[in-house]
């Protein structure tokens, strides 16, 4: 991971690779006050959790107050129990939550349980959930920052996705509402609310996007990753109608100008993933 200075006290970790020993990819966030520091997103593995709370901790030595969950996804949420252990206080939207407690038991056992590597890299982990959850929105103060907490309230990446804005900053922490060169993990997307949710960030007064995987950047990311998503579902909608067979849609699904983006695995997940549903809603010829 490198750890990257955004603006002024906002810090995010950015992975520098995208294998499922990196955790995807998967970045991470914090910031730092007098009063106390907020972390955004936990990581996949021990190594990565403990990594950051090295990373904070070496940047202030004020306690953790806050963790907030961008969703309930295991490369990002894996290392909560680590922070459990110095913060008061874990808090995601609601359905992250609850997705967390039905899926997350379920998840962990099936990584342990994939090589010896990644057992060793889990060793020590376990499911921890948010204490606290919110419905719409969440403003708070941490010291004399302002800190507003944004749910997509149609759904995009996930049902449960959190958006963490720092307006003194204009630091948006996105969480996987945001992919930056890497192709994006879409199986439990809303694909129409997700791009609502990326024209609201392009509204948004923010100099500095971190994204859930990928480089940070301003505001500009979010126009091709909305354009890849409206391409991919007409794509996939037409490839159905069509019936290509299922077994040929991840290389007819390939978008223009990603040919470099990272992830690439994910694509044919997401066919596996999606195939049943655009086939129920678009019926072949």
């Amino acid at each position: 991971m490198k750890l990257q200075r955004v603006s002024g006290r906002a810090f995010a970790r950015i992975a520098e690779g995208d294998s499922i020993y990196d955790g995807w990819g998967a970045n991470q966030g914090f910031l730092t006050t007098r009063e106390g520091n907020m972390v955004v997103d936990t990581g996949f593995t021990a190594r990565a959790a403990k990594g950051l709370l090295h990373d904070v901790r070496a940047k202030s030595s004020a306690p953790i107050r806050l963790v907030v969950n961008s969703h309930d996804h295991s490369d990002h949420v894996f290392g909560n129990s680590v922070f459990g252990k110095v913060s008061s206080c874990i808090v995601a939207h609601a359905n992250c939550r609850s997705r967390l407690l039905e899926l997350g038991r379920e998840r962990i056992v099936g990584y342990r349980n994939f090589d010896t590597r990644l057992r060793s890299a889990l060793l020590g982990l376990r499911i921890h959930p948010a204490q606290l959850t919110y419905e719409d929105g969440m403003d708070f103060t941490l010291g004399e920052t302002t800190v507003k907490l944004i749910h997509p309230k149609d759904g995009a990446h996930t049902t449960g996705d959190t958006m963490v804005l720092i307006p003194e900053e204009k630091v948006l922490f996105a969480g996987d509402v945001v992919w930056v060169d890497y192709h994006p993990n879409l199986e439990d997307a809303n694909i129409e609310g997700w791009i609502r949710a990326l024209e609201a960030i392009s509204k948004m007064d923010v100099d500095y996007v971190v994204p859930g995987h990928g480089p940070v950047s301003d505001k500009s990311c979010v126009a091709p990753l909305a354009r890849y998503l409206r391409d991919y579902d007409r794509r996939f909608r037409s490839l159905v109608r069509d019936g290509v067979p299922r077994q040929e849609l991840a290389k007819e699904l390939e978008i223009a100008g990603t040919d470099e983006w990272s992830l690439k695995m994910i694509v044919g997940r997401n066919v596996d993933a999606l195939y049943e549903r655009y086939r129920a809603s678009e019926p072949s010829r």
